[in-house]
């Protein structure tokens, strides 16, 4: 077996489980629109929900990832982002008073970890010619000028405009995470149509 067959082969393989991705958008879109439903929620709400979010989310990926040991697409990135979500979460989950107060500066780090994952993977899946590419990379981008507004200003937030930005990052991450998900069920279907 060449080395391409062989690659070929192994990502058919880890690219079956592109539907933890998709729980990993559906959670963080269901999360982003529900800050618009109920914005009286209030601020420490916030603050220990999103802890809770970013150690699923770094669960999820750090599961695709470890199953996809072959995937010849931003393994490691995942892997890495993953982790340090599970850490950033427990951080955030076992201190609420950091939570709270720290909320709009690590609320800016993680989307701009995200951006920067989002917008490699849709490199990756533009360089192997996947269809719709463009609109995780598109995704990408807009979390990461979401992410850089609200780290070059996270003192001028107060806890409505802190909501409204989450709410909106969350829908864009949720986005990417899906947009990225269907790209690999995509791919997984034509590497099967190939064999």
């Amino acid at each position: 077996m060449d080395r391409l067959s062989f690659l070929v082969e192994n990502s058919k393989r880890a690219i079956r489980h592109w539907w933890l991705l998709l729980l990993v958008g559906v959670l963080l879109l269901a999360v982003g629109v529900a800050i618009f439903f109920y914005p009286q929620q209030s601020y420490l709400g916030l603050a220990v929900l999103f802890g809770w979010l970013i150690f699923f989310s770094g669960v999820f990926e750090t599961a695709l990832a470890a199953t996809s040991r072959h995937f010849i697409t931003g393994r490691g990135w995942m892997l890495a982002g993953g982790v340090i979500e599970i850490i950033l979460g427990l951080i955030l989950i076992s201190n609420v008073a950091i939570s709270e107060v720290a909320l709009p500066i690590i609320l800016g780090f993680w989307l701009l970890m995200r951006s920067f994952s989002t917008i490699g993977l849709g490199g990756d899946m533009t360089t192997l010619g996947i269809h719709g590419a463009g609109w995780t990379i598109f995704t990408g981008i807009l979390l990461l000028l979401c992410s850089l507004w609200i780290l070059l200003q996270p003192l001028v937030f107060g806890s409505t405009a802190v909501l409204v930005w989450v709410g909106v990052s969350l829908l864009f991450a949720g986005a990417g995470a899906c947009s990225m998900a269907f790209q690999l069920r995509h791919a997984h279907r034509v590497l099967d149509a190939k064999s």
